[in-house]
């Protein structure tokens, strides 16, 4: 089973480096790493570039939601079995491909393995005490800063939408075409970048913003919200209500166009 790379950068100088390394350190080697430089301005293009990947230079955005469209646009550009999503700021064990690759069920769509936060800043350092609430999640899914997808999946979807939280919209897709999803706690990844309070209050808004965008509801968002102690995600989807953001329309799977 082969599968490719994909790494979307916007000024990721600090972390991509290594971030790369353990995408090359994989026991089951990428049939091609490709890597999104999304305007970046920093030495973030330097750094790539020392390794053996293929480069898309993104010198202006076109989408509303910019890492939709960088993951669109290396999925034009590949064709392996599977599609593997991994962030700039995220190392993995070397055997994380492996794992994923022999543990995803026939009528999976996509695997990810376990995602432990590894910073050194106060809130970085009690952030993976918070991650065990994820286990008491209803409807538990992988995290898509380092995920395997099925390319046929994809292609049935119709790739990637102009969405937020592209990994999610994916996952809702396949669900609604039958497929299921997976995780592994059989390997790991860890997400290296600094956690601060701000960027925590950021990534929680933005993802309830998401939610809303993408019609999840309000109980359910205010029982995630409540369960996994992330109030702001509430908040967001509050504010994706009040400032009239439009729900995400449904994209037609190559079967509905054919159809």
């Amino acid at each position: 089973m082969s599968y490719s790379v994909v790494m979307c950068a916007h000024n990721e100088e600090k972390y991509i480096k290594k971030a790369l390394e353990s995408v090359f350190l994989q026991t089951v080697k990428p049939e091609k790493v490709i890597v999104v430089l999304d305007r970046c301005t920093d030495r973030t293009g330097e750094i790539v570039k020392e390794f053996p990947v293929e480069v898309i230079e993104k010198r202006e955005k076109r989408w509303e939601n910019s890492y939709a469209e960088n993951l669109e646009l290396a999925r034009l550009r590949m064709n392996s079995e599977f599609y593997a999503i991994v962030d700039a700021d995220v190392v993995m064990e070397p055997n994380y491909f492996e794992v994923l690759l022999s543990e995803i069920g026939e009528k999976d769509a996509c695997i990810g393995g376990k995602v432990v936060t590894r910073s050194e800043t106060l809130l970085g350092r009690l952030l993976p005490l918070w991650e065990r609430t994820y286990r008491i999640s209803p409807s538990r899914r992988p995290r898509g800063c380092a995920l395997l997808i099925r390319n046929n999946v994809l292609n049935k979807i119709g790739g990637f939408a102009d969405a937020p939280a592209p990994d999610t919209y994916i996952q809702d897709k396949a669900l609604e075409l039958g497929y299921g999803i997976g995780i592994t706690m059989n390997t790991q990844a860890y997400h290296i970048r600094e956690i601060t309070l701000k960027k925590t209050i950021k990534a929680q808004f933005s993802a309830g913003v998401a939610r809303y965008v993408q019609g999840k509801g309000l109980a359910r968002t205010f029982l995630h919200s409540l369960a996994r102690l992330r109030p702001f995600v509430f908040a967001g989807y509050l504010y994706g209500f009040l400032a009239h953001k439009g729900k995400l329309k449904a994209k037609p799977s190559k079967g509905d166009e054919q159809g």
